[in-house]
């Protein structure tokens, strides 16, 4: 069975496994998942909440929300928070 798993490395770390450099890199290293980072997914700088997408449908159901309108008193189970761009913040000044 597999294992879907989010980490999270330095962007310059991520960059290396990427580039040409990774063909260097002894057997062993590429056997403890780098080869996993390497065809793995990023997700994109910026977006939103990644959340339990099944959950929240279950919740609409069973508060008898059928339009996108009506979601938004469903909370779904938040699995990874939103990512803020650079010089977004929540202080007000």
């Amino acid at each position: 069975m597999d294992i879907e798993l989010v980490i999270k490395i330095p962007e310059e770390q991520y960059n290396t496994i990427k580039s040409d450099l990774y063909n260097t890199f002894p057997a062993e290293m590429k056997e403890c998942g780098l080869e996993a980072i390497r065809n793995g997914t990023p997700l994109p700088k910026g977006h939103g909440d990644l959340v339990d997408y099944e959950e929240m449908k279950n919740n609409a159901r069973k508060y008898g929300a059928y339009a996108e309108a009506t979601l938004s008193h469903i909370k779904p189970k938040t699995i990874i928070e939103a990512d803020k761009e650079d010089g977004d913040s929540d202080e007000t000044d």
